[in-house]
């Protein structure tokens, strides 16, 4: 399948951070080959063939040749097990970037961080050190086969000034672009039209659904935008139908409602001929401070290549033939343990 046809093709997709890191800056700080190879031969029993991963604007600023140098392995890795990868640019979403932020790593607190961060997002004389990592990225990357697309932002949101960052930094890559597909991490569709033909790929996410019916009908409307502009549609990411609502913010959901369930909406998204993420490859606690408190996990595999769930497995793969475990991960279980004796 060339690169065109692929990134039309309904690709069956997965996010992917390593297991025990908390964000972006961390997947570079404690980068392991060996830990990569172990989980992209996971993703490819499991019939997965494109892989969304963040980048790290501020790993970047610390070192470039050693961030290049790391982004170069994974993308061989990812190569050999036939998986292509969409790379983040810059993050939205999170608690501020600070390097203390950045570097948590007790599991009440630990979750994503913005890049970069909010001030700079907000102000256009602090953005020439972002443009030159995107003339950077583009300069390595624009044009290498083992991308399906690269992602500038994920997320971008008006209420807070960074549309105008996503924009600024999607024509600064556009100077340089070549075969690769530009694309941003939209939480709707609509907000596709803020970056109008800058874009190649309609990106949208929806994570917890509440009702079936509304999200066929969401995935209809994709599956129309894809046919009238011709362009690809992307759900980059979803997770599971959870009937008590999305849970954002909230302090308590139903306990049935905090774990993995891809099963409840695969069939209809690997049915409606778009290509998508699901979140994510590894089993970890939620990635956002906005889900972690309510005690939601996500994720297909642990680290010993068991599932959590073998009908999000059977789901996503088409087999039942893998060794179930339920729950968190059993070395997040450990640092809560060991947290709690440290307070007593």
């Amino acid at each position: 399948m060339n690169e065109k046809e692929f990134v039309m093709s309904a690709f069956r997709g997965a996010v992917y951070f390593p297991s025990r890191v908390y964000n972006a800056y961390q997947t570079y700080e404690y980068f392991d080959a060996s830990e990569l190879e172990r989980d992209f031969s996971y993703a490819e029993k499991a019939g997965i063939t494109a892989l969304r991963i963040f980048t790290s604007y501020e790993q970047y600023l610390k070192d470039k040749s050693a961030f290049f140098s790391k982004f170069d392995t994974l993308l061989a890795i990812a190569a050999k097990h036939s998986i292509r990868v969409m790379p983040v640019l810059f993050e939205n979403c999170g608690r501020d970037f600070t390097p203390e932020n950045a570097m948590d790593r007790d599991p009440d607190t630990a979750v994503c961080v913005k890049s970069p961060a909010l001030k700079t997002i907000q102000d256009p004389s602090l953005w020439t050190e972002c443009l030159q990592y995107t003339q950077d990225f583009m300069t390595h990357y624009a044009d290498d086969e083992r991308l399906v697309a690269i992602e500038i932002m994920n997320e971008p949101d008006y209420k807070i000034g960074d549309v105008d960052f996503a924009i600024a930094m999607l024509r600064k890559a556009h100077e340089y672009r070549k075969s690769v597909p530009l694309t941003i991490g939209c939480i709707t569709l609509q907000q596709c039209l803020y970056y109008g033909d800058l874009i190649d790929v309609y990106q949208f996410h929806d994570n917890f659904p509440s009702e079936i019916e509304s999200f066929k009908k969401e995935l209809e409307f994709a599956s129309q935008v894809k046919r009238v502009t011709g362009k690809p549609v992307w759900l980059s990411e979803w997770q599971r139908l959870r009937k008590s609502g999305p849970g954002w913010d909230k302090a308590e959901i139903p306990q049935e409602e905090k774990t993995p369930d891809l099963a409840s909406l695969a069939p209809l998204v690997y049915a409606s001929g778009l290509g998508s993420f699901f979140w994510c490859l590894m089993v970890k606690p939620a990635y956002l401070s906005t889900q972690r408190p309510n005690g939601t996990y996500n994720g297909l595999f642990y680290e010993d290549g068991s599932v959590c769930s073998a009908a999000d497995y059977k789901a996503i793969s088409g087999n039942d033939d893998i060794k179930e475990k339920k729950g968190l991960p059993e070395w997040y279980v450990r640092s809560k343990e060991t947290k709690e004796k440290k307070r007593k």
